[in-house]
């Protein structure tokens, strides 16, 4: 599976698949998802990112955490156009959250 999100991370940061698909179906699942959950995917996502030596990854994902830990639906879209705009990011979220995104596609 990871092989799958990897290949498709790709497709979307190449621009293979265009930045409006990815935001629609970031959208749709992320929207789906329960706020608490979403800050424990991305507390994941964080940890992730400085295990692999991407300090800039995670502290805009932490950023994103301590700005809306008040409003966690705001907190939804913010990831949405964090994800919109560097796809890349989801390399670090759990492979299942990656791809119930990239699945939409």
């Amino acid at each position: 599976m990871f092989n799958e999100v990897e290949g498709m991370i790709q497709r979307a940061t190449s621009g293979e698949i265009d930045q409006s698909s990815v935001s629609q179906a970031a959208e749709e699942h992320i929207s789906a998802i329960d706020p608490s959950q979403l800050t424990q995917h991305l507390q994941t996502a964080a940890d992730n990112a400085n295990q692999n030596g991407q300090s800039g990854a995670a502290q805009q994902i932490m950023g994103l955490l301590s700005q809306h830990r008040s409003n966690l639906e705001g907190l939804k879209g913010q990831v949405v156009s964090l994800i919109t705009s560097n796809p890349e990011i989801l390399q670090h979220f759990e492979p299942g959250f990656a791809k119930g995104i990239l699945g939409r596609i």
